[in-house]
């Protein structure tokens, strides 16, 4: 789990530098791959020459795997055309964060693979809690000793002033990524019977929704709204009717939190009304974001203009003053840096994976078969999943990579445990 953040940034590179993760993760991957590839054969039919359930066979049978490779393909193909708009160096660049993507993502795979028993399963879950809450407590550390965030402008970071951004230096992705960790967390509460467990469960959830109060990040706010209500209203009311009151609570507490969610209200009206009339100039700088995304997709609507090659095509373009900064890099929504990038080709097959996921998910959920874990880690999965998706809308969060990581977890966990039934 990515607990360090952007403090465990190298140097390296043209751009920003790269996390220790992006080297770590693809040789994990590419060492799992290379063990299963090798692996002998588990048995050989008498009947037959050829091998019984070969072991990468059975976990080419994932059922995201599909979508998964087949973005993947045509994300390389958008690079591929790139070469006729860009320099090479530019779209090599974007190949290397495609490698990235692709192994992040692969992670389900494999920790659906390695996770062999359900009490593996949940050393991984609460390893990942853990994490969250070291996240978390960095960032009431950060907020309490370094809350301006202004110096950090000249390296490319917006300059936050009294906002929780922990290790991760930007309060929307931690607030996302909160949002999203509670949703798993409170569903596999609701099916946990043991009363410390799930005293223990719940106190790291009010945690970790503090520190997601302090991000003052709305699109956060309406991430746990969405998701927390969608748990709630598929299986306890009393979860959401306690969210919604201590919500308004913390709210009424709080001036600057009051502010920013007036702020959101006239925000969605100025939007849908197409209207003026908005107070709020960070919400005026992503209208712009998604309107000049919007060009960038009218120009290449197909296969886009090259995975993760936006830097640089918004920068030609003059949006941006320096392909440098992390803002630059892609829209202020996922859906619509998909299509900037891959087209609406690039499109289909990304929101099949999800759809596959998701679908899954709740499928897991209502199986009765399945342990309560099962169903718990399910139906927090299905939840955190919608709150993130709504997240994604304001923020490029499908694609942030600290967020990628404790998905593609989640997703494995999952997968691991529906092969498990109680028949």
């Amino acid at each position: 789990m990515p607990i360090a953040g952007e403090l465990a940034r190298l140097p390296l590179g043209p751009e920003n530098g790269i996390l220790p993760t992006d080297l770590l993760i693809p040789f994990f991957i590419a060492v799992w791959l290379a063990k299963k590839i090798i692996a002998p054969q588990d048995s050989i039919s008498t009947l037959s020459p050829q091998p019984v359930n070969r072991p990468l066979r059975s976990v080419a049978q994932s059922r995201h795997l599909k979508p998964l490779v087949i973005f993947c393909l045509i994300a390389g193909l958008s690079l591929l055309q790139a070469f006729i708009f860009l320099k090479p160096s530019e779209v090599i660049s974007g190949s290397f964060y495609l490698i990235r993507f692709a192994s992040y993502a692969l992670i389900y795979l494999a920790v659906s693979d390695i996770l062999k028993t359900e009490k593996q399963a949940t050393r991984l879950f609460n390893a990942a809690i853990a994490a969250a809450l070291l996240i978390a407590v960095a960032g009431f550390i950060q907020l309490a000793v370094y809350p301006d965030m202004g110096k950090l402008e000249e390296f490319g970071w917006d300059p936050h002033i009294n906002r929780l951004v922990s290790t991760w230096l930007d309060p929307n992705f931690i607030g996302g990524f909160m949002a999203f960790i509670t949703c798993v967390i409170l569903g596999v509460t609701a099916y946990t019977k043991k009363l410390s467990t799930k005293a223990t469960l719940y106190l790291t959830a009010a945690i970790l929704m503090t520190a997601l109060f302090l991000t003052y990040s709305r699109s956060a706010y309406l991430a746990a709204g969405a998701g927390i209500t969608v748990l709630g209203i598929l299986k306890s009311r009393r979860l959401l009717i306690a969210f919604l009151v201590i919500f308004i609570l913390a709210i009424g507490l709080s001036p600057r939190a009051e502010q920013r969610v007036t702020d959101l209200g006239y925000s969605i009206s100025s939007f849908i009304f197409n209207t003026s009339a908005n107070p709020d100039a960070t919400a005026r700088l992503r209208i712009k974001s998604w309107e000049q995304t919007i060009e960038l997709i009218s120009k290449r609507p197909l296969l886009g203009s090259g995975y993760n090659t936006l830097r640089y095509v918004n920068y030609n373009e003059g949006f941006v003053s320096d392909p440098k900064i992390h803002s630059a890099s892609g829209s202020d929504s996922s859906l619509l840096t998909v299509l900037a990038a891959t087209g609406v080709i690039g499109l289909a097959p990304f929101l099949w994976f999800y759809y596959s996921v998701v679908s899954a998910a709740f499928i897991n959920w209502r199986d009765k078969k399945l342990t309560p874990f099962g169903r718990g880690i399910s139906l927090g999965l299905f939840t955190g999943l919608i709150s993130l998706f709504c997240h994604s809308l304001f923020v490029n969060s499908l694609f942030f990579p600290q967020i990628l990581i404790p998905v593609a977890v989640i997703i494995g966990i999952m997968e691991s445990v529906s092969k498990r039934r109680d028949i």
